[in-house]
């Protein structure tokens, strides 16, 4: 049925086409040979009306079919929006929390499924924002809040697959007073590596005299020399002093070791002329025969 009524606009034009010459010629009595010309363009001429049909057909199919595959959009709800000023946060540190504010967005919702989807987009906000926050050190608020406002810019479902929750307007800070904290506390930790650097530094440096320079007069007389060069008579003169360190570091002095022995042995002589003396709250023999 399909192909007939297609090609039935065809078979009428270039019958008309055929028979008109014809009829012309049966009417007027034209000679043969005008008929063939007016046959061949008649028929020239209904080829083309053929043509122009099929064409303006296959367009208007084209169309149709471009019409089928691509709908006409869906118009999207407007979103809903909700304003967040100030909600902790956790961070990395377990004493110290972010402030976070935003705008929540969300879409859907409104199948009456829940009673709050607001109250939902927040939380799914929430939950998505502390994946990032946790990882993240109080010191670094202003590094962290770019990367977490890509992420809560994105379209994404709940949980609940109800709504769909986005944030922008993103902003992450950290309270006045734990700023101030935190900021002591990079001070006191880089204090704290200086002078554990220079104490490695000190440590290096007396071991380096003790096992280096001062094991005897001479290597202390090079090293000095080293550091002044042009004062050789000064080397000289220091050498007794160099002998006398050299000594101190390599050998303990016994003398402070006997001192302290002596100073102990004449305390304990003090004792024991202690318990000598009689006691002063006991009369002596001659004092009772006085007083008889």
């Amino acid at each position: 049925m399909e192909i007939s009524a297609r090609w039935r606009a065809p078979i009428l034009v270039m019958g008309a086409a055929l028979l008109l010459p014809m009829m012309l010629t049966v009417a007027f009595d034209l000679p043969r040979w005008l008929m063939v010309i007016l046959l061949v363009l008649s028929l020239a001429a209904g080829a083309m009306g053929v043509r122009q049909v099929m064409f303006h057909r296959e367009q208007a199919a084209i169309l149709a079919d471009v019409a089928r595959s691509h709908p006409k959009p869906v118009v999207e709800q407007a979103p809903e929006e909700h304003h967040v000023p100030a909600i902790p946060i956790d961070s990395a540190e377990p004493y110290y929390r972010f402030v976070l504010s935003c705008k929540v967005c969300w879409t859907g919702g409104e199948d009456g499924e829940h009673g709050n989807p607001r109250g939902l987009a927040v939380h799914a906000i929430l939950e998505r924002a502390r994946q990032i926050t946790v990882t993240c050190s109080p010191a670094d608020a202003e590094a962290a809040l770019p990367r977490l406002a890509a992420e809560l810019g994105a379209k994404l479902p709940d949980r609940s697959g109800q709504i769909v929750a986005w944030a922008h307007e993103v902003g992450l800070a950290v309270p006045e007073s734990d700023a101030a904290r935190i900021a002591r506390l990079a001070e006191l930790r880089k204090e704290k590596q200086v002078l554990h650097q220079e104490r490695e530094l000190e440590q290096s440096t007396r071991a380096y005299l003790a096992e280096n320079v001062f094991t005897d007069p001479g290597t202390a007389a090079v090293w000095w020399l080293a550091r002044h060069p042009e004062q050789v008579r000064e080397a000289a003169a220091l050498l007794p002093t160099f002998a006398e360190l050299t000594t101190a570091l390599r050998a303990p002095a016994p003398h402070y070791a006997q001192a302290e022995r002596d100073n102990g042995a004449r305390l304990t002589g003090q004792d024991d002329d202690r318990r000598l003396l009689p006691r002063t709250s006991e009369p002596t023999s001659d004092d009772r025969i006085d007083t008889a």
